[in-house]
């Protein structure tokens, strides 16, 4: 799996991919699609993921590379 911002943003969280899949509260294949950024995740989402991984949004936004 390529090295996405996003899932360098959870290896430096020191997370495990089933320790994320749970607290995101997404199936495995939501996260992969998310991880290799074939997905636009709702705002809950992003709201979840900025707190799982000790963030802002604006930084999930900008790894995800949402404009708009």
């Amino acid at each position: 799996m390529k090295l996405t911002p996003i899932r360098l943003r959870r290896l430096n969280a020191g997370l495990e991919i089933d320790e994320v899949i749970e607290l995101l509260k997404i199936s495995k294949s939501t996260f992969y699609k998310l991880e290799q950024g074939r997905l636009t995740p709702s705002s809950q989402l992003i709201k979840r993921l900025s707190i799982t991984y000790s963030c802002t949004t604006d930084e999930i936004f900008k790894d995800l590379k949402i404009t708009g």
